[in-house]
């Protein structure tokens, strides 16, 4: 049964890709947006592989996941990949992860949970020596900061990888701390929450 979804993950997938790679020739939404964010393109592409815009609607599926299809109905969204490495250390696109232009806090990935990524990222959270994880609230806040540290995409399986990585945790500002420490729920007393120097308060 496992293979079979699988497999239906793997045609959406790829089909979806084929959508974006078709669509992803340069217009004005792209270098708008690409100016606006602020994002460096050989970073991007290095550690999230495509930016993309294409229209696009979304729908909520939990209470903290989403999904999204390309839709020529919908809103002008931005696309990026989710990219993991195999046994070999090959790149792989385990997902593809998009937010409304002018929404960027509401992302969503194409396969949602159980199916797709669960970070974007998972390069960073192993092998850190016992270093501070910087831990972003969205994709465009990841992207942003040259791709450094992850972002939690669902709900159960990000809350899993965090556990997974463990602490110390890093975050930007006080507000931060608190939603981290709400969404790593009773788990969070396991952990510890990072502020920058200036910022530094208990969460």
């Amino acid at each position: 049964m496992n293979n079979f979804f699988n497999r239906i993950a793997d045609y959406r997938l790829k089909s979806m890709r084929q959508q974006i790679y078709a669509s992803a020739g340069p217009c004005p939404e792209l270098f708008s947006s690409l100016r606006s964010y602020r994002l460096d393109q050989e970073t991007v592409q290095a550690y999230a592989g495509i930016y993309s815009v294409t229209l696009a609607s979304f729908t909520k599926v939990s209470d903290g996941d989403a999904i999204f299809e390309i839709d020529i109905d919908g809103q002008p969204t931005a696309v990026i990949e989710a990219l993991l490495y195999d046994d070999e250390l090959e790149q792989q696109v385990a997902d593809l992860v998009a937010w409304p232009l002018h929404d960027p806090d509401n992302f969503a990935t194409a396969l949602g949970p159980h199916a797709g990524a669960d970070v974007l990222g998972v390069e960073h959270m192993v092998m850190r020596k016992g270093r501070p994880l910087r831990v972003y609230r969205t994709p465009l806040e990841w992207l942003q900061a040259g791709c450094n540290g992850c972002v939690p995409l669902t709900e159960i399986g990000g809350r899993f990888w965090l556990n997974r990585a463990g602490g110390p945790f890093l975050v930007g500002c006080l507000d931060e701390a608190r939603w981290l420490r709400d969404y790593l729920g009773v788990s969070a007393v396991c952990h510890c929450i990072l502020l920058p120097f200036n910022g530094r308060r208990a969460a």
